[in-house]
């Protein structure tokens, strides 16, 4: 079944205890304009929490010449990156590369000292479709209680929708966690195998 943006603003319009819906996100309506004032807001904001596995990119990073002072290589940043996690270089057996995000007023990048990487990100994923079942129940619930007070006047709806977003939010994310094991478990930790 496909799922829209809207079926997800209606989702959190329903926990508001009232019975209005909407259609589309800018037809002439107080609950309309609200979802549409915080819908993707809030998506965002949420993506950006956590290392959402249906949000996660690995790509290597276009070389975009040298970095300023204190860096070697300037690389750039994909235009759908909401959360830059972690740089990888291209040497294997290697961990994680030290690196800083900047911007000018065009493009976002990465500085860092090594001469090719590859950037593990979470991705702006504005598809509803493509969202995992965890990430879209949270993503109503905190929906609801921003839109709460706005729509229905009501502080203690809003306090209570909130109470319940960020229950939705933990769930989600420890659902999130658990469903992939660490890539090494069966490898000894560092500090054991460093004893020789």
């Amino acid at each position: 079944m496909a799922t829209t943006d809207v079926d997800i603003c209606n989702r959190a319009l329903s926990r508001l205890g009232t019975r209005a819906t909407i259609s589309a996100l800018d037809e002439n309506s107080t609950e309309a304009r609200t979802a549409s004032i915080w819908y993707a807001a809030t998506r965002d904001t949420l993506l950006r929490s956590h290392d959402w596995n249906f949000a996660r990119r690995r790509v290597v990073l276009a070389r975009q010449g040298a970095g300023p002072t204190g860096w070697t290589f300037r690389y750039a940043l994909p235009t759908d990156c909401i959360r830059l996690l972690r740089i990888s270089p291209a040497r294997p057996d290697t961990g994680s590369a030290r690196f800083e995000v900047a911007s000018d007023a065009a493009s976002r990048f990465v500085f860092c000292d090594e001469p090719a990487v590859e950037a593990v990100y979470t991705a702006r994923v504005d598809d509803p479709n493509l969202y995992d079942a965890g990430f879209a129940s949270a993503l109503v619930e905190q929906l609801a209680a921003h839109v709460a007070y706005p729509i229905t006047q009501k502080t203690e709806t809003a306090v209570r929708l909130a109470q319940l977003a960020r229950a939705a939010i933990a769930d989600a994310m420890a659902a999130d966690v658990n469903e992939a094991a660490p890539a090494d478990e069966d490898r000894p930790p560092d500090w054991i195998s460093g004893r020789a």
